[in-house]
């Protein structure tokens, strides 16, 4: 949905080239519910970013949106399944990012730090799901076992590349459990420094000596 237009908006300008064929027709009402949908998901993070996943109610994102109760429930069963979408929107840029990770064994301290820093950038443009799953772990007692789920699906794709400090964890039990300690250390370190509870020197060490613990681990 392009900045500054409002979901009315959209659909109106959506409505305007309403085709008439049935083919054409089922399109644009897949277009227009893919648009309903985006608004309540872009509706709900400025609503979670304000207030905590607890507090937020439905009927503030309804409200934000602008759509009714029943157009609401007829894209998601619950706020949870909600929260859970917002969540999914990360999954991809993660994955993608943690399939690189490989490939920077038996490289250097500057390239691994290119690997961190757009880490950060997740955690950036995705600031406000941070607290958001931190907060649904907390509350809703099956999206923890998602997280883990998650994280067992990282340490899989790693395992795959054939680097040997991360194969080792497709059999290894003890492999895999230091494969997923690293990488809960390095996400939540990214994850605080993109809330910035870091000053600008203590930020660079902070992710150097990450940097420099990620090659010590190449290096096992």
């Amino acid at each position: 949905m392009k900045a500054g237009r409002g979901l009315t908006e959209t659909l109106a300008l959506t409505d305007q080239a309403a085709p008439r064929s049935s083919a054409g027709r089922a399109a644009y009402l897949e277009r227009r519910r893919a648009a309903t949908r985006n608004g309540i998901l872009l509706a709900a993070r400025r609503v979670f970013a304000d207030a905590s996943y607890v507090d937020a109610k439905i009927d503030d994102i309804i409200g934000a949106a602008g759509v009714s109760r029943a157009t609401f429930y007829s894209h998601f069963e619950s706020k949870l399944e909600l929260a859970c979408a917002i969540y999914e929107e990360t999954v991809p840029e993660t994955r993608a990012l943690f399939a690189r990770l490989p490939d920077l064994a038996g490289g250097d301290l500057a390239a691994v730090r290119e690997w961190l820093d757009g880490f950060v950038a997740i955690h950036l443009e995705h600031r406000y799901v941070t607290p958001l799953i931190a907060q649904l772990q907390l509350f809703e007692s099956g999206f923890r076992a998602r997280i883990l789920q998650d994280t067992e699906a990282l340490i899989d794709l790693v395992a795959a590349s054939g680097v040997s400090v991360f194969a080792r964890a497709a059999q290894d039990k003890r492999q895999r459990v230091k494969v997923r300690l690293l990488f809960n250390r390095v996400a939540n370190l990214c994850a605080e420094v993109a809330r910035g509870e870091f000053d600008g020197e203590a930020r660079e060490i902070s992710l150097d000596l990450a940097g420099e613990e990620i090659l010590r681990f190449f290096d096992e």
